[in-house]
């Protein structure tokens, strides 16, 4: 099966359901996706006054969580898609946030920052939708600081043969119908199993992080496997 979009493009169909983004990642994920989150936070090195990047921002509720944290002192949040920025500014008006978090445009591949700028690098449940998975890493590891850390969320299929049976079900079956129903959007959803199957996950991905060259790689699966926590730190 072949995606409907290039994933260079992927973007778009995010502009398309920005307004109902935040409702649909409620919806199916159970509401797990606010756990996800904490434990991400969790995992930052002990050290104070973080300036963290936080990649695929999307609605900014990842840099809203990182800035719950004491170590962390600023947020600059990317995203691809204009629609998904414009509805995280407006939550950061809302909580009063506009001075610790910063949105901006951009392409993860092609980063504007000077190297070694950023105590950490996030990126939640983005990096299966880059084009070019390498690039993504190298650039994340470029703008790291000696010490800095990454921290990748992303979508897994459980190491359980029953639990992977149950999720690729959902996946396939219930998801995509959900999600057409809440986003208005015919193929939004329609695909995500296939972009779950078919990236490497566990093991596969730390390989991909230590050939970026980041050191101490490693992940723990949260949820029964469905979403794995990576980190990897420059040296």
């Amino acid at each position: 099966m072949t995606l409907p979009y290039a994933k260079s493009d992927s973007y778009k169909i995010f502009n398309d359901i920005a307004g109902r983004y935040d409702l649909i990642n409620t919806v199916l994920s159970g509401g797990l996706h606010r756990i996800w989150r904490r434990e991400l936070r969790r995992k930052l090195h002990a050290m104070p006054d973080q300036l963290i990047l936080d990649l695929a921002t999307g609605t900014a509720d990842v840099a809203i969580e990182l800035t719950r944290d004491s170590r962390v002192d600023k947020v600059i949040g990317v995203d691809l898609s204009e629609g998904m920025i414009a509805i995280g500014q407006t939550k950061l008006h809302r909580l009063g946030l506009e001075n610790r978090i910063q949105l901006q445009t951009g392409d993860a591949q092609k980063l504007s920052y000077k190297s070694n700028r950023f105590d950490a690098a996030t990126m939640s449940f983005g990096i299966r939708n880059v084009p070019d998975v390498d690039a993504c890493l190298s650039e994340i590891y470029r703008v790291l600081k000696p010490n800095g850390r990454a921290l990748i969320l992303e979508f897994a299929l459980p190491r359980s043969r029953f639990v992977r049976s149950l999720h690729l079900f959902y996946l396939r079956n219930i998801l995509p119908g959900i999600g057409r129903l809440l986003s208005g959007h015919g193929t939004a959803y329609t695909y995500l199993n296939q972009t779950i199957e078919e990236f490497p996950y566990g093991s596969n991905f730390v390989g991909l992080m230590a050939k970026a060259g980041f050191q101490n790689a490693g992940f723990q699966s949260l949820t029964f496997g469905i979403v794995n926590l990576y980190w990897g730190d420059k040296v």
